[in-house]
C-alpha cells in the first residue's frame, strides 16, 4: 500500500468511464500528430490506452483475493520480494492474466471505429472493417467472398480459445483445485 493509492485507482476507474467515442476527434490529432495515423500501431496504442483501465480493474480484483499471509510466509522463508511475487503470487493470478489477455484479444480483434477513423488506407484496415466495407456496398454483393473472410475471421478466435480454454477453467475453479 502506497500514499495515493485509493486516488489512483479511482483515476483509472474514471479513465474506464469514459467512452471511447468521445474522446475520438482529440486521439485523431494526437496519432496525426505522432505520425501513426495509416498504422496498426496507432490503433493499438489507442486501444491499449482504453483498455488499460479495465484490465488495472480486473488484476487488483485477483490480487485482492490473495491472502497477505502467502506473500509474507514466502518472505520469511527467505525469498525476496521478486521471488515472492514470481514464485507465489504469479502463479495464483495466471487465471487473471488469461482473462486479460482474451478479453483485449477479442477486444482487439473486432475493433471497427478506431480503424476506420484513424487507418484511411485500405492497407491498414482489419478484417472488421473490410468486412463491412463489403456488406456496405450495396451495388455489389459477393456472398462468397463475405463468407470467406467471415471464416477467416472466426478462426483466430476459435484457436486461441482452444489455447487458452486451460486458463479459462482455472478461472471458475479458481484455488480448488490441487497442485499440478
Amino acid at each position: 500500500k502506497f500514499p495515493g493509492r485509493s486516488f489512483l485507482l479511482a483515476s483509472t476507474l474514471v479513465l474506464h468511464a469514459f467512452p471511447a467515442i468521445t474522446l475520438l476527434i482529440a486521439l485523431y490529432y494526437i496519432l496525426k500528430a505522432l505520425n501513426l495515423l495509416d498504422t496498426i500501431t496507432g490503433v493499438v496504442l489507442a486501444k491499449a490506452g482504453f483498455f488499460t483501465p479495465f484490465g488495472i480493474w480486473i488484476m487488483k480484483g485477483f490480487f485482492d483475493g490473495i491472502s497477505w499471509d502467502m506473500e509474507m510466509s514466502a518472505l520469511i522463508d527467505g525469498a525476496t520480494r521478486f521471488q515472492a511475487w514470481h514464485k507465489v503470487m504469479l502463479p495464483i493470478v495466471k487465471p487473471g492474466i488469461a482473462a486479460i489477455s482474451i478479453f483485449s484479444f477479442l477486444m482487439g480483434w473486432s475493433e471497427y471505429i478506431f480503424v476506420i477513423t484513424f487507418n484511411r488506407s485500405y492497407s491498414s484496415w482489419t478484417l472488421t472493417s473490410y468486412i463491412s466495407a463489403i456488406v456496405s456496398d450495396y451495388r455489389f454483393s459477393d456472398y462468397g467472398l463475405l463468407a470467406a473472410v467471415s471464416l477467416f475471421y472466426m478462426v483466430p478466435v476459435i484457436l486461441f480459445f482452444i489455447f487458452t480454454q486451460k486458463y479459462l477453467m482455472e478461472i471458475t475453479l479458481g484455488g480448488i483445485k490441487g497442485g499440478r
